[in-house]
């Protein structure tokens, strides 16, 4: 009672300071941020029909994403790289090629102050990696960890892996990139002659990259970047133009339910042929069954995929918890209460 007589003795003016105040304190501690790219868990399997998983990560190649992405499979549990180190043998090459824009989106979404490099042509897939592969499993890598890197034996083709092969993180991380693939994934392809350098290795890449240009063979099915498709027009565009199955996988926007197209992958066997990806594990896509098919993927089969030509606009990472309307009325109110 006593401080009750006291607050109402001081002076208006007083009083009003004093509970601005505590308004403020109130306000700071109500606020907090909210991410608007939802990070709940989806779903762990599209043949249950749920939401499919959010693949932040290229399961591939994860060492990689762990710095520039975010994840890791079950690989690098200590059984799994010791399983690694003993056997060094693989089935298929996985040649990925990456929608840049859709990269580049993720990456800002989760950190606005990230910078990211778009390639000045439009309709333009850049490379992100072969991985040699053994068939139901991750792997193998870093199969030769002796195997020293040297960028000048670049020098011929090093004017085109910047434009096919780019780190999109900028050029300044371009020669750590190339590094890391050769030195996880090009000293596995040793296996063969034909990749047993880092000039043969990366030099592949752009071939297939010439021969299977991933926006003409989507173009050709009238699937072009702004459009929304189903995966199931995507997977048919790919295996119309190549008649062998691709891996195809998205990114997925939790929060807006948009379903961005992410990477295309398709596979070699050990003659440089190409082959069904069938068998190959690909993290969190699984091999689903559709009128007409199946198709491998991590895209949910029964909702549409955005190809985006653009970034499309940052989403505003905080929002108030305490409406400003609220405060509009307190402030009306404390304004009146000292009068």
């Amino acid at each position: 009672m006593y401080y009750y007589f006291s607050f109402c003795n001081k002076m208006p003016s007083q009083r009003f300071l004093l509970v601005a105040s505590l308004l403020c304190c109130l306000l700071a501690a109500s606020s907090s941020p909210l991410n608007d790219i939802s990070d709940s868990d989806e779903s762990t399997s599209l043949d249950q029909q749920q939401k499919p998983r959010k693949p932040l990560a290229t399961d591939e190649d994860s060492e990689y994403e762990l710095l520039y992405h975010f994840g890791e499979d079950d690989s690098m549990s200590d059984f799994g790289i010791e399983k690694r180190q003993q056997d060094h043998n693989w089935d298929v090459l996985i040649f990925t090629q990456q929608w840049p824009v859709t990269t580049c989106y993720h990456w800002r979404e989760e950190n606005p102050d990230q910078e990211c490099t778009l390639p000045q042509k439009k309709e333009f897939w850049t490379i992100h990696g072969i991985w040699p592969t053994k068939l139901h499993q991750i792997g193998p890598s870093f199969c030769n960890n002796s195997a020293s890197f040297d960028v000048d034996k670049l020098d011929p083709i090093s004017d085109r892996l910047e434009t096919f092969w780019p780190d999109l993180k900028g050029a300044s991380s371009q020669e750590w990139l190339w590094k890391h693939e050769w030195q996880k994934h090009g000293t596995c392809a040793m296996l063969l002659t034909q990749l047993d350098d880092e000039l043969k290795y990366f030099a592949q890449g752009l071939t297939w990259r010439e021969d299977y240009i991933m926006s003409r063979i989507l173009d050709a099915s009238d699937i072009h970047p702004d459009s929304n498709n189903t995966v199931s027009a995507i997977n048919n565009a790919i295996v119309k133009a190549l008649g062998k199955n691709p891996s195809i996988h998205c990114l997925y926007d939790g929060k807006h339910g948009i379903s961005y197209l992410s990477e295309i992958r398709i596979c070699f066997n050990k003659s440089l042929e190409l082959i069904d990806c069938d068998g190959v594990k690909q993290g969190d896509a699984v091999t689903v069954g559709y009128p007409g098919g199946t198709i491998t993927t991590n895209c949910h089969i029964d909702r549409v995929v955005h190809y985006p030509s653009l970034l499309p606009p940052l989403q505003r990472k905080r929002d108030w918890k305490f409406p400003l309307v609220n405060v509009y009325k307190l402030l009306q109110f404390l304004m009146w209460f000292t009068l």
